[in-house]
């Protein structure tokens, strides 16, 4: 059974740093999930850490009108960095089909593809499928709905599509507002097993901290990217670090609701001792077992 490895969080939990080294272990490539880091420039500021003067190196792997490229760090491919230019639109859809050539070609080298990112939606959309992601809200359909019971959309949806129906925990059963968004994806898009039932296996990695820890940290961050010249990429933001530093905790506010809301994530605290060792052994455990 082919084998995805995800290593999700907030920023500054140093993933990418952790993602090299388990890549190292174990033979692994690297995805970037990050919605920023799929536009070329502004390195510091979009917190790529790629070593100075790095050049990125053309695949054969075509999306669209292009070639997709790669950085190499240590002898670890790392993808999906730099797919298009700052004014080009892109969205979970264009990314998830970046990913699918690239996690195929690592696949075929027999190498484990570790997605790494704090782009919740781009992590969530391998495991699932696109449509769960990127139907539309249909607001005629929820006025329809809108006084109905849990009962009766629970029962409505079971008999539209009763795979869907029978993947919701008891919490969503009696949850009006996510049936009636159960509804409105299988009437769009009717399901089809996840990934996990076409013969790949997942294991979720967190890594976490408590907030004012992740402060703390980013905005050590921010400083250093500052005195590493983050100005020259965008002058505005590195002069005002006062201000870098509070979109920043945005950011991280935003990812830790996010991840919290998600199933099946192996959490990590890095602020405690013996989270990597714990973390490695769990990942080189379930990489190991041939059974899974």
């Amino acid at each position: 059974m082919d084998k995805i490895l995800i290593i999700g969080g907030p920023t500054a939990t140093g993933k990418t740093k952790f993602a090299l080294e388990i890549a190292q272990k174990i033979d692994g490539e690297i995805v970037s999930a990050d919605s920023r880091q799929v536009y070329t420039g502004k390195n510091l500021i979009h917190g790529k850490d790629l070593p100075y003067n790095l050049k990125p190196r053309t695949s054969n792997l075509k999306w669209r009108d292009r070639y997709l490229k790669y950085y190499e760090i240590d002898g670890v491919r790392i993808w999906l960095y730099d797919v298009l230019n700052p004014d080009e639109e892109f969205n979970v859809s264009f990314w998830r089909k970046c990913a699918d050539l690239v996690i195929a070609g690592i696949f075929k080298r027999n190498k484990l593809p570790i997605v790494v990112g704090g782009t919740g939606l781009y992590l969530k959309s391998l495991s699932q499928n696109l449509s769960q992601i990127s139907v539309p809200p249909n607001k005629m359909l929820r006025q329809k709905f809108s006084e109905k019971s849990a009962k009766y959309l629970f029962n409505y949806l079971n008999k539209i599509d009763s795979y869907r129906a029978a993947q919701l925990n008891i919490s969503d059963r009696h949850n009006p507002r996510r049936l009636i968004r159960s509804i409105e994806i299988s009437l769009a898009s009717p399901s089809l097993e996840s990934r996990e039932g076409l013969g790949v296996s997942y294991l979720q990695i967190g890594l976490t901290a408590p907030r004012g820890y992740l402060y703390q940290l980013v905005n050590q961050r921010v400083l250093d990217r500052i005195a590493a010249g983050a100005v020259s990429e965008d002058s505005q933001l590195a002069g005002n670090p006062a201000k870098w530093q509070g979109i920043e905790h945005k950011i991280i506010r935003q990812q830790l609701t996010w991840f919290k809301k998600q199933p099946g994530i192996h959490w990590f605290n890095i602020s405690r001792s013996g989270w990597k060792a714990s973390a490695t052994l769990q990942i080189t455990s379930w990489y190991n077992n041939s059974g899974l």
